[in-house]
Protein backbone atom coordinates (compact mmCIF):
# COMPACT_ATOMS: atom_id res chain seq x y z
CA UNK A 1 0.00 0.00 0.00
CA UNK A 2 2.55 2.20 1.25
CA UNK A 3 4.82 1.67 -2.63
CA UNK A 4 1.67 2.06 -4.41
CA UNK A 5 0.97 5.75 -2.27
CA UNK A 6 4.51 6.37 -3.37
CA UNK A 7 3.84 6.04 -6.62
CA UNK A 8 0.75 7.92 -7.01
CA UNK A 9 2.61 10.86 -5.63
CA UNK A 10 5.07 10.59 -8.24
CA UNK A 11 2.83 10.14 -10.81
CA UNK A 12 1.24 13.73 -9.35
CA UNK A 13 4.54 15.58 -9.29
CA UNK A 14 5.16 15.21 -12.77
CA UNK A 15 1.98 15.69 -14.15
CA UNK A 16 2.17 19.18 -12.34
CA UNK A 17 5.60 19.99 -13.94
CA UNK A 18 4.95 19.10 -17.19
CA UNK A 19 1.47 21.43 -16.87
CA UNK A 20 3.09 24.21 -16.88
CA UNK A 21 6.23 23.13 -19.16
CA UNK A 22 5.34 24.71 -22.52
CA UNK A 23 4.33 28.34 -20.35
CA UNK A 24 7.69 28.31 -18.44
CA UNK A 25 9.37 27.39 -22.15
CA UNK A 26 8.27 30.54 -23.70
CA UNK A 27 8.57 32.30 -20.49
CA UNK A 28 12.30 31.53 -20.01
CA UNK A 29 12.98 32.67 -23.59
CA UNK A 30 11.58 36.25 -22.95
CA UNK A 31 12.90 36.82 -19.67
CA UNK A 32 15.65 38.74 -18.21
CA UNK A 33 18.13 35.91 -18.72
CA UNK A 34 19.58 36.28 -15.42
CA UNK A 35 21.40 32.52 -13.95
CA UNK A 36 22.62 31.70 -11.07
CA UNK A 37 26.85 32.04 -11.40
CA UNK A 38 28.05 31.02 -7.47
CA UNK A 39 25.89 29.86 -4.28
CA UNK A 40 25.20 33.61 -3.15
CA UNK A 41 22.80 33.97 -6.15
CA UNK A 42 20.81 31.15 -5.21
CA UNK A 43 18.08 31.64 -2.07
CA UNK A 44 20.35 29.45 0.46
CA UNK A 45 19.81 31.35 3.79
CA UNK A 46 23.20 32.95 5.60
CA UNK A 47 21.21 33.26 8.59
CA UNK A 48 23.29 32.43 11.97
CA UNK A 49 20.28 31.18 14.67
CA UNK A 50 22.31 30.79 17.49
CA UNK A 51 20.14 31.35 20.59
CA UNK A 52 18.10 33.76 17.73
CA UNK A 53 14.90 32.67 20.50
CA UNK A 54 16.72 34.92 23.17
CA UNK A 55 17.99 37.56 20.60
CA UNK A 56 14.30 37.99 19.47
CA UNK A 57 13.07 38.34 22.82
CA UNK A 58 15.09 40.43 24.03
CA UNK A 59 14.04 43.03 21.05
CA UNK A 60 10.35 42.65 21.46
CA UNK A 61 10.65 43.12 25.23
CA UNK A 62 12.84 46.17 24.29
CA UNK A 63 10.05 47.28 21.06
CA UNK A 64 7.36 46.60 23.86
CA UNK A 65 8.51 48.51 27.08
CA UNK A 66 8.85 51.62 24.66
CA UNK A 67 5.29 51.63 22.79
CA UNK A 68 3.17 49.39 24.73
CA UNK A 69 1.86 52.05 26.94
CA UNK A 70 0.90 54.23 23.72
CA UNK A 71 -0.14 51.52 21.56
CA UNK A 72 -3.93 51.47 22.21
CA UNK A 73 -3.69 55.39 21.22
CA UNK A 74 -2.14 55.34 18.18
CA UNK A 75 -3.81 54.35 14.63
CA UNK A 76 -1.98 51.17 12.79
CA UNK A 77 -0.47 53.45 10.51
CA UNK A 78 0.87 55.52 13.58
CA UNK A 79 2.29 52.48 15.86
CA UNK A 80 3.98 51.22 12.56
CA UNK A 81 6.14 54.05 12.39
CA UNK A 82 6.96 53.91 15.69
CA UNK A 83 8.07 50.41 15.51
CA UNK A 84 10.09 50.87 12.25
CA UNK A 85 11.67 53.84 13.41
CA UNK A 86 12.41 51.44 16.97
CA UNK A 87 14.37 48.85 14.38
CA UNK A 88 16.38 51.69 12.63
CA UNK A 89 19.87 50.33 11.97
CA UNK A 90 19.18 46.43 12.24
CA UNK A 91 21.41 44.74 9.76
CA UNK A 92 20.40 43.51 6.04
CA UNK A 93 20.24 39.66 5.91
CA UNK A 94 19.38 38.38 2.49
CA UNK A 95 17.52 35.22 2.17
CA UNK A 96 17.45 34.12 5.54
CA UNK A 97 14.12 31.94 5.71
CA UNK A 98 15.71 29.43 3.06
CA UNK A 99 15.40 26.08 5.32
CA UNK A 100 14.93 22.20 4.44
CA UNK A 101 11.81 21.47 5.41
CA UNK A 102 9.97 24.91 5.20
CA UNK A 103 9.33 26.33 8.71
CA UNK A 104 8.17 29.58 10.49
CA UNK A 105 11.66 31.25 10.87
CA UNK A 106 11.67 34.53 13.00
CA UNK A 107 14.89 37.35 13.01
CA UNK A 108 14.43 40.71 15.12
CA UNK A 109 17.73 40.95 14.56
CA UNK A 110 18.19 40.91 11.22
CA UNK A 111 15.92 41.28 8.23
CA UNK A 112 15.50 42.30 4.73
CA UNK A 113 12.82 44.80 3.04
CA UNK A 114 9.73 42.69 3.03
CA UNK A 115 10.39 41.44 6.57
CA UNK A 116 10.99 44.71 8.20
CA UNK A 117 7.66 45.45 6.91
CA UNK A 118 5.70 42.16 7.56
CA UNK A 119 7.30 42.89 11.43
CA UNK A 120 6.61 46.33 11.80
CA UNK A 121 3.11 45.76 10.93
CA UNK A 122 2.92 42.35 12.75
CA UNK A 123 4.71 44.08 16.02
CA UNK A 124 1.97 46.97 15.45
CA UNK A 125 -1.31 44.13 15.80
CA UNK A 126 0.29 42.61 18.30
CA UNK A 127 0.76 45.48 20.81
CA UNK A 128 -2.49 46.24 19.77
CA UNK A 129 -3.75 42.70 21.45
CA UNK A 130 -4.91 41.52 18.02
CA UNK A 131 -4.44 38.40 16.87
CA UNK A 132 -4.85 37.56 12.91
CA UNK A 133 -7.98 35.33 11.66
CA UNK A 134 -7.97 33.99 8.28
CA UNK A 135 -10.94 35.52 6.67
CA UNK A 136 -10.05 33.88 2.73
CA UNK A 137 -9.59 30.76 1.13
CA UNK A 138 -6.34 31.21 -0.25
CA UNK A 139 -7.15 31.46 -3.46
CA UNK A 140 -10.01 33.90 -4.12
CA UNK A 141 -9.27 37.63 -2.44
CA UNK A 142 -11.76 40.78 -1.84
CA UNK A 143 -11.14 43.94 0.08
CA UNK A 144 -12.67 43.23 3.72
CA UNK A 145 -13.81 46.80 5.10
CA UNK A 146 -12.76 45.35 8.79
CA UNK A 147 -9.67 43.84 10.32
CA UNK A 148 -10.10 39.61 10.76
CA UNK A 149 -8.51 39.90 13.97
CA UNK A 150 -9.49 38.38 17.30
CA UNK A 151 -8.35 39.64 21.32
CA UNK A 152 -5.39 38.11 22.49
CA UNK A 153 -2.85 39.29 24.86
CA UNK A 154 0.56 40.75 23.80
CA UNK A 155 3.34 38.61 23.76
CA UNK A 156 6.47 37.36 21.71
CA UNK A 157 4.62 34.36 20.77
CA UNK A 158 1.59 36.56 19.58
CA UNK A 159 4.05 38.13 17.38
CA UNK A 160 5.17 34.47 16.42
CA UNK A 161 1.47 33.90 15.16
CA UNK A 162 0.92 37.04 13.81
CA UNK A 163 3.89 36.96 11.33
CA UNK A 164 2.44 33.39 10.30
CA UNK A 165 -0.57 34.41 9.53
CA UNK A 166 0.77 37.30 7.46
CA UNK A 167 3.46 35.47 5.40
CA UNK A 168 1.99 31.66 4.78
CA UNK A 169 -0.99 31.47 2.41
CA UNK A 170 -4.12 31.04 5.23
CA UNK A 171 -1.64 31.05 7.98
CA UNK A 172 -0.33 26.83 7.00
CA UNK A 173 2.70 26.31 6.88
CA UNK A 174 3.08 23.33 4.28
CA UNK A 175 6.28 23.15 2.22
CA UNK A 176 7.77 25.93 0.21
CA UNK A 177 5.05 26.63 -1.79
CA UNK A 178 2.83 27.45 1.47
CA UNK A 179 5.13 30.71 1.70
CA UNK A 180 3.67 33.40 0.40
CA UNK A 181 6.95 34.70 -1.92
CA UNK A 182 5.04 36.76 -4.81
CA UNK A 183 4.30 40.36 -2.85
CA UNK A 184 1.22 40.91 -4.58
CA UNK A 185 -0.29 37.86 -2.92
CA UNK A 186 1.04 39.19 0.26
CA UNK A 187 -0.85 42.14 -0.10
CA UNK A 188 -3.99 40.09 -1.66
CA UNK A 189 -4.07 37.89 1.71
CA UNK A 190 -4.03 40.72 3.82
CA UNK A 191 -6.79 42.96 2.38
CA UNK A 192 -8.79 39.93 2.24
CA UNK A 193 -8.01 39.95 5.87
CA UNK A 194 -8.87 43.26 6.23
CA UNK A 195 -5.31 44.31 7.35
CA UNK A 196 -4.51 47.02 4.69
CA UNK A 197 -6.34 48.28 1.55
CA UNK A 198 -4.19 48.91 -1.57
CA UNK A 199 -5.49 52.32 -3.33
CA UNK A 200 -3.18 52.51 -6.12
CA UNK A 201 -6.18 52.08 -8.51
CA UNK A 202 -7.30 55.42 -7.27
CA UNK A 203 -3.80 57.78 -8.00
CA UNK A 204 -2.49 55.31 -10.90
CA UNK A 205 -3.41 53.69 -13.88
CA UNK A 206 -3.48 50.36 -15.02
CA UNK A 207 -0.94 48.23 -16.33
CA UNK A 208 -0.08 44.68 -17.90
CA UNK A 209 1.24 42.94 -14.75
CA UNK A 210 2.80 39.02 -15.38
CA UNK A 211 3.80 36.98 -13.20
CA UNK A 212 6.54 34.27 -14.35
CA UNK A 213 9.93 34.81 -12.45
CA UNK A 214 10.13 32.13 -10.26
CA UNK A 215 9.30 29.22 -12.51
CA UNK A 216 11.66 31.08 -15.19
CA UNK A 217 14.14 31.06 -12.96
CA UNK A 218 14.21 27.61 -10.58
CA UNK A 219 17.81 27.60 -10.56
CA UNK A 220 17.94 31.00 -8.40
CA UNK A 221 15.82 28.85 -5.56
CA UNK A 222 17.14 25.88 -4.10
CA UNK A 223 13.93 24.33 -3.38
CA UNK A 224 12.53 24.97 -6.79
CA UNK A 225 15.40 23.56 -8.39
CA UNK A 226 15.50 20.48 -5.90
CA UNK A 227 11.68 19.52 -5.88
CA UNK A 228 9.27 19.27 -8.61
CA UNK A 229 6.34 19.16 -6.92
CA UNK A 230 7.16 22.98 -5.22
CA UNK A 231 8.20 23.93 -8.87
CA UNK A 232 4.31 22.69 -10.00
CA UNK A 233 2.83 24.82 -6.82
CA UNK A 234 4.46 27.89 -7.83
CA UNK A 235 3.23 27.78 -11.33
CA UNK A 236 0.09 27.29 -10.87
CA UNK A 237 -0.04 30.29 -8.02
CA UNK A 238 1.51 32.36 -10.73
CA UNK A 239 -1.19 30.80 -12.90
CA UNK A 240 -4.24 32.03 -10.40
CA UNK A 241 -2.36 35.56 -10.08
CA UNK A 242 -2.30 36.38 -13.54
CA UNK A 243 -5.65 36.01 -13.90
CA UNK A 244 -6.01 38.40 -10.55
CA UNK A 245 -6.91 41.64 -12.91
CA UNK A 246 -6.57 44.35 -13.19
CA UNK A 247 -3.38 45.77 -11.55
CA UNK A 248 -2.50 49.11 -10.97
CA UNK A 249 0.51 51.32 -10.57
CA UNK A 250 1.11 55.02 -10.28
CA UNK A 251 4.35 56.17 -12.41
CA UNK A 252 7.26 58.16 -10.88
CA UNK A 253 5.85 61.61 -13.08
CA UNK A 254 2.84 61.27 -10.95
CA UNK A 255 4.25 60.89 -7.85
CA UNK A 256 5.74 64.35 -8.66
CA UNK A 257 2.93 66.19 -8.39
CA UNK A 258 1.74 67.95 -5.10
CA UNK A 259 -2.27 66.49 -5.27
CA UNK A 260 -0.86 63.06 -5.80
CA UNK A 261 1.37 63.01 -3.10
CA UNK A 262 -1.06 64.82 -0.81
CA UNK A 263 -2.86 61.42 -1.17
CA UNK A 264 0.14 59.18 0.68
CA UNK A 265 0.38 59.17 4.81
CA UNK A 266 3.44 58.01 6.55
CA UNK A 267 2.69 54.71 7.70
CA UNK A 268 1.59 53.42 4.15
CA UNK A 269 2.95 50.38 2.43
CA UNK A 270 4.61 51.35 -0.81
CA UNK A 271 5.58 48.60 -2.82
CA UNK A 272 8.15 49.56 -6.23
CA UNK A 273 7.60 48.22 -9.21
CA UNK A 274 9.84 45.51 -10.69
CA UNK A 275 11.54 46.15 -13.87
CA UNK A 276 12.23 42.44 -14.23
CA UNK A 277 9.73 40.38 -16.76
CA UNK A 278 6.93 38.02 -15.18
CA UNK A 279 8.18 39.87 -11.17
CA UNK A 280 5.93 41.98 -9.83
CA UNK A 281 7.83 43.98 -7.09
CA UNK A 282 11.06 44.62 -6.08
CA UNK A 283 11.03 46.58 -2.97
CA UNK A 284 8.85 47.64 -0.22
CA UNK A 285 8.77 50.10 2.36
CA UNK A 286 6.79 52.13 5.16
CA UNK A 287 5.98 55.81 4.23
CA UNK A 288 7.50 58.38 6.58
CA UNK A 289 7.03 61.76 5.94
CA UNK A 290 10.66 63.50 6.68
CA UNK A 291 11.87 67.18 6.88
CA UNK A 292 8.26 68.25 4.90
CA UNK A 293 9.06 65.44 2.63
CA UNK A 294 7.70 61.89 1.64
CA UNK A 295 10.73 59.40 2.59
CA UNK A 296 10.38 56.24 3.51
CA UNK A 297 11.71 53.42 5.93
CA UNK A 298 13.14 50.49 4.71
CA UNK A 299 15.69 47.64 4.90
CA UNK A 300 18.32 49.19 2.48
CA UNK A 301 20.30 46.96 0.36
CA UNK A 302 22.94 49.60 -0.20
CA UNK A 303 23.03 50.55 3.30
CA UNK A 304 22.58 47.10 4.94
CA UNK A 305 20.52 48.43 7.55
CA UNK A 306 17.35 49.67 8.18
CA UNK A 307 17.47 53.39 7.68
CA UNK A 308 15.01 56.45 6.74
CA UNK A 309 15.81 57.29 3.15
CA UNK A 310 17.86 60.09 2.26
CA UNK A 311 16.16 60.24 -1.22
CA UNK A 312 12.30 61.67 -1.32
CA UNK A 313 9.69 58.81 -2.52
CA UNK A 314 9.43 60.64 -5.77
CA UNK A 315 13.22 60.79 -6.40
CA UNK A 316 13.65 56.92 -5.62
CA UNK A 317 10.64 55.56 -7.26
CA UNK A 318 12.06 55.04 -10.78
CA UNK A 319 9.61 52.21 -11.73
CA UNK A 320 6.66 53.65 -10.33
CA UNK A 321 4.82 52.11 -7.15
CA UNK A 322 1.88 50.39 -5.36
CA UNK A 323 0.50 51.76 -2.37
CA UNK A 324 -1.76 50.34 0.24
CA UNK A 325 -3.11 51.33 3.70
CA UNK A 326 -3.06 50.18 6.77
CA UNK A 327 -6.78 49.16 8.43
CA UNK A 328 -7.63 50.48 12.39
Amino acid sequence: MQRKQLFHRIILCVAIFLSGAMAAKATTATATGVTATSNEDVNVSTADTTNQTAHNIAIYERVAAALQPQAAELTMAELVVQVALQMLGTPYLWASLESEPEQLQVFLDKTDCILFVELSTCMALTLKGKRIVQAGDGEHYANRPTPSVEDARPSYNLLCENIRNMRYRLGVVDGYASRIHYTSEWLLQNATNGILREYTNELGKEFEQTFSYMSAHPQKYYQLSHNVCELGKIRMIEGRLNKQKPYYFIPQKELRKKKVMAQIKSGDIITFISPREGLDLAHVAIAYEHDGAMHFIHASYGAKKVIIEPKTLAEYATNGIRISRLRD
